[in-house]
Protein backbone atom coordinates (compact mmCIF):
# COMPACT_ATOMS: atom_id res chain seq x y z
CA UNK A 1 0.00 0.00 0.00
CA UNK A 2 1.53 3.31 -1.12
CA UNK A 3 0.37 6.66 0.22
CA UNK A 4 1.58 9.96 -1.22
CA UNK A 5 1.31 12.97 1.06
CA UNK A 6 1.03 16.28 -0.80
CA UNK A 7 1.57 19.47 1.17
CA UNK A 8 -0.06 22.47 -0.49
CA UNK A 9 1.76 24.97 1.71
CA UNK A 10 5.10 26.46 0.76
CA UNK A 11 5.88 27.90 4.20
CA UNK A 12 8.85 26.44 6.03
CA UNK A 13 6.95 26.66 9.35
CA UNK A 14 3.78 25.19 7.86
CA UNK A 15 1.06 23.98 10.22
CA UNK A 16 -0.36 22.08 7.25
CA UNK A 17 2.91 20.15 6.99
CA UNK A 18 2.77 19.45 10.74
CA UNK A 19 -0.78 18.11 10.47
CA UNK A 20 0.10 15.98 7.46
CA UNK A 21 3.10 14.56 9.31
CA UNK A 22 0.86 13.23 12.09
CA UNK A 23 -1.58 11.66 9.63
CA UNK A 24 1.28 10.29 7.51
CA UNK A 25 2.92 8.69 10.55
CA UNK A 26 -0.39 7.01 11.35
CA UNK A 27 -0.70 5.75 7.75
CA UNK A 28 2.81 4.35 8.00
CA UNK A 29 1.93 2.71 11.31
CA UNK A 30 -1.06 1.10 9.60
CA UNK A 31 1.32 -0.57 7.15
CA UNK A 32 1.58 1.90 4.26
CA UNK A 33 4.69 3.04 2.45
CA UNK A 34 4.48 6.82 2.73
CA UNK A 35 6.21 9.43 0.59
CA UNK A 36 5.81 13.17 1.12
CA UNK A 37 5.99 15.93 -1.46
CA UNK A 38 6.35 19.51 -0.32
CA UNK A 39 5.07 21.47 -3.32
CA UNK A 40 7.24 24.42 -2.33
CA UNK A 41 10.36 22.37 -3.05
CA UNK A 42 9.26 21.35 -6.54
CA UNK A 43 9.75 23.30 -9.75
CA UNK A 44 6.25 23.05 -11.22
CA UNK A 45 5.40 25.39 -14.11
CA UNK A 46 2.00 26.97 -14.53
CA UNK A 47 -0.50 24.68 -16.20
CA UNK A 48 -1.55 25.88 -19.65
CA UNK A 49 -3.96 23.04 -20.43
CA UNK A 50 -1.82 21.09 -22.87
CA UNK A 51 -2.71 17.47 -23.59
CA UNK A 52 0.71 15.96 -22.84
CA UNK A 53 1.22 16.64 -19.12
CA UNK A 54 4.71 15.12 -19.21
CA UNK A 55 5.83 17.81 -21.67
CA UNK A 56 5.83 20.47 -18.95
CA UNK A 57 9.31 21.12 -17.66
CA UNK A 58 10.81 21.21 -14.22
CA UNK A 59 9.72 18.56 -11.74
CA UNK A 60 6.38 17.82 -13.42
CA UNK A 61 7.35 14.28 -14.45
CA UNK A 62 8.60 13.55 -10.92
CA UNK A 63 5.26 14.77 -9.54
CA UNK A 64 3.21 12.73 -12.03
CA UNK A 65 5.31 9.61 -11.32
CA UNK A 66 4.78 10.02 -7.57
CA UNK A 67 1.01 10.26 -8.03
CA UNK A 68 1.04 7.18 -10.29
CA UNK A 69 3.02 5.28 -7.61
CA UNK A 70 0.38 5.99 -4.97
CA UNK A 71 -2.65 3.91 -4.08
CA UNK A 72 -3.92 6.79 -2.00
CA UNK A 73 -3.26 10.48 -1.51
CA UNK A 74 -3.16 12.50 1.67
CA UNK A 75 -3.59 16.14 0.62
CA UNK A 76 -3.33 19.19 2.84
CA UNK A 77 -3.77 22.88 2.18
CA UNK A 78 -3.97 26.03 4.22
CA UNK A 79 -7.04 28.19 3.70
CA UNK A 80 -6.14 31.05 1.35
CA UNK A 81 -9.05 33.46 0.94
CA UNK A 82 -11.62 30.71 1.44
CA UNK A 83 -10.05 28.06 -0.76
CA UNK A 84 -6.99 25.89 -1.39
CA UNK A 85 -3.63 27.38 -2.29
CA UNK A 86 -2.77 28.28 -5.85
CA UNK A 87 0.29 26.04 -5.75
CA UNK A 88 -1.87 23.01 -4.88
CA UNK A 89 -4.51 23.83 -7.48
CA UNK A 90 -1.81 24.26 -10.14
CA UNK A 91 -0.17 20.96 -9.17
CA UNK A 92 -3.49 19.14 -9.47
CA UNK A 93 -4.11 20.86 -12.81
CA UNK A 94 -0.79 19.49 -14.09
CA UNK A 95 -2.13 15.94 -13.67
CA UNK A 96 -4.02 14.21 -16.45
CA UNK A 97 -7.76 13.64 -16.19
CA UNK A 98 -7.30 10.05 -14.98
CA UNK A 99 -4.28 10.60 -12.71
CA UNK A 100 -6.20 9.99 -9.49
CA UNK A 101 -9.03 7.86 -10.89
CA UNK A 102 -10.01 5.28 -8.24
CA UNK A 103 -7.35 6.45 -5.78
CA UNK A 104 -8.39 7.09 -2.20
CA UNK A 105 -7.93 10.65 -0.98
CA UNK A 106 -7.77 12.00 2.58
CA UNK A 107 -7.97 15.75 3.15
CA UNK A 108 -6.64 18.20 5.73
CA UNK A 109 -7.14 21.96 5.75
CA UNK A 110 -5.72 24.54 8.13
CA UNK A 111 -6.82 28.10 8.85
CA UNK A 112 -5.71 31.05 10.96
CA UNK A 113 -9.16 32.09 12.16
CA UNK A 114 -12.01 30.58 14.10
CA UNK A 115 -14.06 29.88 10.97
CA UNK A 116 -11.87 26.94 10.07
CA UNK A 117 -11.19 25.75 6.60
CA UNK A 118 -14.36 24.00 5.52
CA UNK A 119 -14.42 25.83 2.16
CA UNK A 120 -10.87 24.64 1.53
CA UNK A 121 -11.95 21.07 2.23
CA UNK A 122 -15.07 21.48 0.08
CA UNK A 123 -13.15 22.89 -2.89
CA UNK A 124 -10.40 20.28 -2.68
CA UNK A 125 -12.96 17.49 -2.31
CA UNK A 126 -14.83 18.78 -5.35
CA UNK A 127 -11.62 18.87 -7.44
CA UNK A 128 -10.62 15.36 -6.39
CA UNK A 129 -14.07 13.99 -7.14
CA UNK A 130 -14.04 15.75 -10.51
CA UNK A 131 -10.78 13.88 -11.19
CA UNK A 132 -12.54 10.60 -10.23
CA UNK A 133 -10.72 10.19 -6.92
CA UNK A 134 -12.49 8.66 -3.92
CA UNK A 135 -12.44 11.17 -1.07
CA UNK A 136 -12.89 9.37 2.22
CA UNK A 137 -15.42 10.65 4.78
CA UNK A 138 -12.80 11.34 7.45
CA UNK A 139 -11.28 14.77 6.85
CA UNK A 140 -9.80 17.32 9.21
CA UNK A 141 -10.36 21.08 9.37
CA UNK A 142 -8.07 22.89 11.79
CA UNK A 143 -9.14 26.40 12.84
CA UNK A 144 -6.56 28.61 14.54
CA UNK A 145 -3.87 26.23 13.30
CA UNK A 146 -1.15 28.58 14.52
CA UNK A 147 -2.20 27.63 18.07
CA UNK A 148 -2.73 23.92 17.37
CA UNK A 149 0.94 22.94 17.08
CA UNK A 150 4.01 23.46 19.25
CA UNK A 151 7.11 24.93 17.54
CA UNK A 152 8.48 21.39 17.07
CA UNK A 153 5.32 20.38 15.15
CA UNK A 154 3.68 18.30 17.87
CA UNK A 155 -0.08 18.61 18.30
CA UNK A 156 -1.18 20.52 21.39
CA UNK A 157 -4.79 19.32 21.38
CA UNK A 158 -5.39 15.63 22.15
CA UNK A 159 -8.67 15.50 20.18
CA UNK A 160 -6.99 16.97 17.10
CA UNK A 161 -4.22 14.38 17.38
CA UNK A 162 -6.87 11.64 17.47
CA UNK A 163 -8.55 13.06 14.34
CA UNK A 164 -5.28 13.32 12.41
CA UNK A 165 -4.19 9.81 13.36
CA UNK A 166 -7.63 8.45 12.45
CA UNK A 167 -7.41 10.10 9.03
CA UNK A 168 -4.11 8.37 8.23
CA UNK A 169 -5.37 5.01 9.50
CA UNK A 170 -8.72 5.27 7.70
CA UNK A 171 -7.04 6.16 4.40
CA UNK A 172 -4.96 2.98 4.54
CA UNK A 173 -7.90 0.87 5.74
CA UNK A 174 -10.19 1.99 2.93
CA UNK A 175 -7.42 1.63 0.33
CA UNK A 176 -6.78 -1.94 1.50
CA UNK A 177 -10.49 -2.75 1.23
CA UNK A 178 -10.68 -1.42 -2.31
CA UNK A 179 -7.44 -3.03 -3.44
CA UNK A 180 -8.50 -6.36 -1.90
Amino acid sequence: MNILTICGSIRTDSTTASALAVASESASGAGANVRTLQLGTLDLPFCDGRNDERSYGGDTTQFIDAVEWADGLLIGSPNYHGSLTGVLKNALDLLGPDAIRDKLVGLIATARGEAGAMNTLNHTRHICRWMNGWVIPAEVSIPRAQDAFAPDGTVRDAELAVQLRALGTELVRYAQLIRG
